[in-house]
């Protein structure tokens, strides 16, 4: 499958409506993934695109520099591409470290809490506890598509929803090859995800073959 520009200023136009951040790689690595996850097939086009189309969103005003690392770029405060706040968020992603996943939930994540006006220290808690949820979809998942969901109720909690196919497990042979430095660290995740949410749960659909992580944050009023 060949792009264009003009399809691959679209496509980064889409991601940054959409509230990702990151550095150029980020995004070349998003287009391949949505690509690849929608067609089932590899994108064809030049990487020197994306930085050069992003450079242009930039100068353009709808993009910006990253405050934080000039080498990320995110949705300037004018741009017209953004999107009417939502209470909640739904969508697919493909879990292999090579796309970003977790770069991907955070940054989307961080914007959607921003944009309903939650506090700057929730949002950390929040994101951190998140993105340990994603890191395990990607560790134990079969590369395949991973769900995720979250809303912000009317009763003030923050609800995240993750669904994760299962690869076959070995975890022995994982440590040998250097996954884990040890059997404990396999808990580390599920610790500091118990610390970071009010209440929590992961359910092994054995049927399925998945994973169904659900967790639950009150929000300060």
């Amino acid at each position: 499958m060949s792009f264009s520009l003009g399809e691959i200023e679209a496509r980064i136009r889409e991601l940054l409506a959409n509230g990702l951040t990151g550095n150029s790689q980020d995004f070349h690595a998003w287009i391949r993934m949505d690509t690849l996850r929608k067609f089932r097939e590899e994108p064809s086009f030049s990487p020197d695109w994306v930085p050069k189309v992003l450079d242009e969103l930039v100068a353009s005003g709808e993009a910006a520099k990253s405050k934080l690392d000039p080498r990320e770029y995110t949705l300037s405060a004018e741009s017209s591409l953004r999107k009417k706040t939502s209470k909640n968020e739904e969508y697919l992603l493909l879990g292999r470290t090579e796309f970003q996943p977790m770069q991907y939930v955070r940054s989307r994540m961080e914007s959607f809490l921003r944009a309903n006006g939650i506090d700057e220290d929730m949002i950390v808690d929040l994101t951190i506890g998140s993105i340990e949820a994603v890191e395990n979809a990607v560790k134990y998942g079969d590369g395949g598509n991973v769900e995720v969901a979250y809303t912000i109720e009317k009763s003030g909690i923050f609800k995240i929803r993750l669904v994760n196919n299962l690869r076959e497990l070995n975890i022995e042979e994982d440590i040998e090859r250097g996954k884990f430095s040890s059997t404990a660290t396999l808990m580390r995740g599920m610790m500091v995800m118990q610390k970071l949410f009010d209440k929590m749960d992961l359910e092994i659909l054995e049927d399925k073959r998945q994973a169904l992580f659900m967790a639950e944050k009150i929000l300060p009023k």
